[in-house]
């Protein structure tokens, strides 16, 4: 005794048709959840960034938080990614404040920015797929 199916479709090209626009919807939210998860980033790194701003009436460089940037890039493999970080005046330097080195104390900014965008990831999803 053999058991078995066989499936046959009639219309072939409205399933593909469909798939297609599932791809593109999902395409679609991918982005806007990164643009949406990138500038909620960027915007709490500004704000923790201007918690351990100094106030210098001589300043000579940019202010960390009046440089930082978001780019949505895509690695290898072919996953995409949201960066946050300084710009090209300050971008070297921010190791440096978040992580301190010997003659400074850290300030892990990044670490404060990342932990209040924890508890948003699923409202932000929420958000894009209704």
């Amino acid at each position: 005794m053999n058991m078995g199916y066989n499936v046959s479709y009639e219309n072939d090209d409205s399933i593909q048709i469909y798939l297609d626009e599932i791809t593109k919807d999902a395409e679609k939210a991918e982005k806007e959840m990164l643009q949406e998860a990138g500038d909620e980033l960027k915007k709490y790194a500004i704000a923790e960034l201007n918690r351990h701003k100094r106030v210098l009436n001589n300043r000579t460089r940019i202010a960390l938080a009046d440089d930082v940037k978001r780019a949505i890039k895509t690695d290898k493999y072919g996953n995409k990614y949201v960066s946050v970080g300084g710009g090209k005046k300050t971008g070297t330097l921010w190791h440096i404040v978040n992580d301190g080195n010997l003659h400074s104390m850290p300030t892990h900014f990044m670490d404060g920015a990342l932990a209040r965008m924890d508890g948003n990831i699923d409202r932000l999803w929420d958000k894009i797929l209704r």
